[in-house]
């Protein structure tokens, strides 16, 4: 496999040898917005599930509301005294921080005015940490999974490297786990499926190996974005995905996995965006799949092995699927 960091270029210099992108199904006037253009309906959807803006500044936390009482305070104290203990812990894995994104984090400090820190409106923990392209190096360090408040841990565009600490199981609120682009290897982090809240769920650009595991998608009501996009993962994307109804976003660009699209996906009303280019899919074209997701908008299919139902190059019965739909934008098919 490639360099990460040539991936995305890559894609855009490719030059299939036939390829069909072409705007469809803009019925009653309606056009889909693109996917990642200011006023998109991936926004209105992050907007709808409470998923952060990555493009934006971090969000939402009242940092000084008025103390409560002696109990609160008490708990107070408690929590954010284990919250900075794990901070500065964390702090000392770090190797390199050539931005001083750490270097407020002193001990005796205010934990919810540490740097990239945010604290809950009662200020009982800390519930996101977004060091987001801060080019810091060191093992991902499983300390971090004693900020037991935690709901958001933001670390994509960093060089941490090393495995996704099982430890990280025990986040039993987090929502939102972005390690994007690091240097991450190992099996995939089937723990993570023991995360009943999680929403977003992107590791795109690292070096993670192993399969999916089916229980990833046993109880999945809230997830809604997984980003996968590129790795080495194998075997067969899981049916049990289809447990998935809140999921608008399945990227797994530039994989190794085999096998079918499973027939499930059908079952996700909300599904937006299916990238699934660069693998080794095989069997039929998913007409059966695609005529039932009256809300996507985009489908990457290519560099895979798929045929069409007769085992020729026909993709009539695909497209007259497509007809089905209602907001579906681009379509990305090529032939082997």
């Amino acid at each position: 496999m490639a360099a990460t960091g040539d991936f995305k270029q890559a894609r855009r210099n490719s030059s299939p040898r036939y390829q069909i992108c072409f705007s469809f199904c803009q019925q009653n006037g309606r056009t889909a917005s693109t996917i990642d253009g200011p006023g998109s309906k991936f926004k209105s959807i992050k907007s709808r599930h409470g998923i952060p803006d990555s493009s934006g500044p971090a969000m939402f936390i009242h940092q000084h509301p008025p103390f409560e009482g002696t109990g609160s305070r008490h708990h107070r104290n408690h929590s954010l005294l284990a919250d900075e203990a794990a901070l500065l812990a964390f702090k000392k894995t770090i190797v390199f921080d050539p931005k001083s994104r750490l270097a407020g984090w002193t001990e005796g400090g205010d934990v919810c005015s540490f740097k990239v820190v945010r604290c809950d409106k009662h200020r009982h923990s800390g519930v996101q940490l977004n060091l987001s392209r801060s080019e810091l190096t060191g093992a991902l360090s499983p300390i971090i999974s004693n900020l037991s408040g935690l709901r958001y841990l933001i670390l994509d565009e960093n060089h941490f490297y090393g495995i996704i600490p099982p430890e990280f199981s025990s986040l039993r609120h987090l929502h939102s786990l972005r390690l994007d682009s690091n240097n991450l290897r190992g099996s995939f982090p089937g723990f993570l499926a023991a995360l009943p809240s999680l929403t977003v769920l992107t590791l795109s650009e690292n070096h993670l190996m192993g399969t999916l595991p089916p229980s990833l998608f046993s109880n999945c009501t809230s997830l809604a974005n997984i980003e996968l996009s590129p790795n080495l993962l194998t075997g067969k994307i899981p049916q049990e995905i289809g447990n998935c109804p809140s999921l608008w976003n399945l990227n797994l660009y530039n994989n190794q996995f085999t096998g079918e699209l499973p027939a499930s996906l059908a079952n996700i009303s909300e599904l937006y965006n299916i990238d699934v280019e660069y693998n080794s899919l095989t069997r039929e074209l998913p007409a059966n799949i695609v005529g039932k997701l009256y809300s996507v908008v985009s489908l990457h299919f290519s560099y895979n092995k798929m045929i069409n139902h007769d085992h020729s190059t026909n993709l009539e019965p695909f497209f007259t699927a497509l007809a089905n739909c209602t907001e579906s934008q681009n379509a990305s098919i090529t032939s082997h």
